[in-house]
């Protein structure tokens, strides 16, 4: 999965002493994956929602060049003309410019960060992540081609309120488990 991935080495006791238990009771450790991947895509999209890091840091705002970008994307150009004013001759905002700004949620452009997050579920963990080639500057930050510094905006990870969940999941597959 090229892009940005999280791997997350699982420290908390209750969580590595409730796998081992899955793997002692010979609980269907992909189904197991599986879910705990779907609550994932559901809660990473909920923290795009909110702009926040998995620890709850606000994002950083967007930067007002940014801002502009946006603002000016689909204000067009007729033939050998220069770029239409945002305004109409009698100083009226056009509609759609303060649409775009008005909607602007950070790393939303095309949604396809936030919507198209995918994880794999093998036998002996999962990953979760994104394959969009543009998700790791996103993630941790750093200079792109012809852009000054992106600040790092983390979208991957677990927050408190994920580990509890799925601390949840492994429970309940383990109580399937050990009624079979």
């Amino acid at each position: 999965m090229a892009g940005a991935n999280v791997s997350i080495a699982i420290s908390d006791r209750a969580l590595r002493a409730t796998i081992k238990r899955l793997q002692r009771a010979g609980a269907d450790l992909e189904a197991v994956w599986r879910d705990v991947g779907e609550y994932l895509l559901i809660s990473t999209r909920e923290r795009f929602d909110r702009e926040q890091a998995p620890d709850g840091t606000p994002w950083e705002p967007l930067a007002e060049s940014t801002l502009r970008r946006k603002m000016l994307k689909g204000v067009g150009r007729g033939k050998g003309k220069k770029r239409k004013s945002l305004t109409t001759g009698r100083g009226n905002t056009k509609a759609g410019a303060i649409r775009r700004l008005a909607s602007n949620q950070i790393l939303v452009e095309s949604s396809n960060l936030r919507d198209l997050m995918r994880y794999q579920a093998p036998r002996v963990g999962l990953r979760f992540g994104s394959d969009r080639v543009y998700a790791a500057i996103q993630q941790f930050g750093g200079a792109d081609v012809g852009r000054p510094d992106i600040p790092a905006r983390p979208f991957l990870g677990l927050s408190a309120a994920d580990r509890a969940e799925v601390l949840a999941i492994l429970n309940q597959h383990l109580e399937s488990a050990l009624r079979r």
